[in-house]
């Protein structure tokens, strides 16, 4: 069984929908999205998509927002965020329904909009329709996902079960350090950054401790530092300092709080990478992903060559089992 756990989409009839609510920032979104799915027609075709699902061997896909035409970055009205965020929720379900179950789709939450009927849409979405997931950028216009208005959505997100997906967007503004502009270097270097930052202010802010049934699923293993760095973050947090550096005590070790997160193998193929975090993590927190359809040949070579990356580990077939689809199959409560 192979679940490719992160991988991205939209619903055609979603797009069109979107471009009819006008805006600059949408109609921007909205050619973007038409740009890449020129390249990539199965970003937008569910017909498409399956036909190659059943060609690569794999089972079923979990699929956010291509090009994050999501609620949270697409409009700045909040009865507007709630609307984007609804007809999400709807594209999302009826291409679950429409794939079979072969594509399972992750909905939007207007982080921004809880009070504003954003709580009663995750719930709607949640309850109602059956989505099992809810997808986010790692910040909103340098908002991190740990600011105090958006706690009632991980509250939620706790007593509900649902997996919240993290991906990471450029920084609002690159005066402090332009030189990464250049070279695509925030895409290969920043975008990984971007993933840690998020996941450290999840633990560090206590959300992880305070909701224990958090299911989070990180993106690029966890931008690849978090495995990398272990050594370096128990350093960093011994307990006999963490209360003076933290401004709260954190028993225990802090990097356990980091096993708690899901991390996804879609790392530009790298073997040694994928068994830097099985060695740290273990199996159980780490879920293959082809991160679909970016990369190379419209995303087409790591459809072919990542499930065989993971069969071709030195670790026993148990856990290849594991990363290859039970854990997702587990975090998702998929049948």
């Amino acid at each position: 069984m192979i679940i490719d756990i992160f991988t991205h989409m939209a619903s055609a009839a979603y797009i069109e929908e979107l471009a009819a609510m006008g805006g600059r920032e949408v109609k921007r979104s909205v050619e973007r999205v038409y740009s890449l799915a020129r390249e990539t027609p199965y970003a937008l075709d569910i017909g498409k998509r399956v036909e190659l699902l059943d060609t690569y061997g794999i089972d079923r896909q979990v699929v956010t927002l291509f090009g994050m035409v999501d609620s949270n970055v697409v409009v700045d009205d909040a009865q507007q965020k709630v609307k984007v965020a609804r007809a999400i929720n709807d594209s999302m379900a009826r291409l679950t329904e429409e794939s079979r179950g072969r594509l399972v789709g992750a909905g939007s939450v207007p982080l921004e909009a809880l009070d504003h009927g954003g709580l009663a849409e995750m719930d709607r979405a949640a309850r109602t329709l059956g989505l099992r997931a809810f997808a986010f950028p790692s910040h909103l216009r340098g908002k991190p996902l740990d600011s105090p208005e958006f706690l009632p959505f991980w509250a939620r997100a706790a007593e509900l079960g649902t997996v919240v997906y993290i991906h990471p967007v450029n920084p609002v503004s690159y005066s402090g350090r332009p030189y990464e502009q250049a070279y695509d270097l925030a895409h290969v270097f920043g975008w990984p950054f971007e993933t840690a930052l998020s996941l450290s202010r999840l633990v560090f802010s206590g959300i992880m401790e305070k909701y224990p049934g958090l299911k989070v699923v990180s993106h690029h293993l966890g931008g690849g530092l978090i495995p990398f760095m272990s050594g370096r973050i128990d350093e960093s947090y011994p307990p006999e300092t963490q209360k003076e550096d933290l401004g709260r005590p954190l028993p225990g070790n802090v990097f356990d709080r980091f096993r708690r997160f899901y991390y996804d193998t879609a790392v530009g193929g790298s073997a040694a990478a994928i068994k830097c975090a099985y060695e740290v993590l273990g199996a159980d927190q780490l879920v293959f992903a082809t991160d679909f359809p970016h990369g190379p040949g419209g995303g087409l070579k790591r459809l072919e060559t990542y499930p065989k990356l993971i069969a071709s580990l030195d670790i026993p077939d148990a856990d290849k089992k594991r990363i290859l689809g039970e854990n997702a199959k587990r975090i998702l409560g998929l049948d």
